[in-house]
């Protein structure tokens, strides 16, 4: 399994990084988003070294530039395809990597996963984020300089919205997690 193999890779970089980011997310999202993409794969028969690698890659960039970064998304690109070649994924698997899991695990509209590692990885990513607390620790420490609460606020009702309704692609998963999204859903409700 190549994953193991990418996993020290990763791991590396996010600990060696000068980004103050970097060590929170290798340590409370990273591993947690690998883990669901490696048991959501194995449950609906995704290809677990691809969905596990885009798992352990898909915010890559946290370890390089700051997330407000305009270039964020090309220096996760371009880190990635490194960090994959010395793992020995093939050219192949890279391009499926970068352009079909990880390009669209966001799911923004238009941009939707069409392999299952993708959903897999969509599916992994919103689950981290609804059923840890990831909205009360990274969401709050990375608002955008100059932003308010009630902006933040706004924010994060989207994003719960986005991470339950658009990113779990698998019913009885958006079941397992429908009580935590409610929850957040009050926690972060504008009064």
């Amino acid at each position: 399994m190549k994953h193991l193999s990418l996993i020290s890779l990763v791991k590396q970089a996010y600990t060696a990084s000068q980004q103050e980011i970097a060590p929170w997310m290798w340590t409370n999202h990273v591993q947690l988003v690998a883990r669901y993409a490696e048991q959501l794969s194995e449950r609906f028969g995704a290809k677990t070294d691809l969905a596990v690698a885009g798992a352990l890659l898909h915010d890559f960039g946290d370890a390089f530039v700051s997330r407000h970064a305009p270039e964020h998304e090309e220096v996760t690109r371009k880190q990635a395809t490194q960090i994959l070649q010395q793992a020995n994924y093939s050219v192949a698997e890279i391009d499926t990597i970068l352009t079909k899991i990880i390009a669209s695990h966001s799911c923004y509209p238009g941009n939707l996963p069409t392999t299952l590692e993708g959903q897999v990885l969509a599916t992994a990513d919103a689950m981290a984020h609804l059923m840890t607390d990831f909205y009360l620790q990274f969401a709050w420490k990375n608002l955008p300089d100059g932003k308010i609460y009630s902006e933040f606020l706004t924010w994060v009702q989207a994003k719960l919205d986005r991470d339950f309704n658009d990113k779990i692609f698998f019913a009885e998963v958006r079941d397992e997690v429908r009580e935590k999204y409610l929850a957040l859903k009050l926690v972060f409700a504008k009064k």
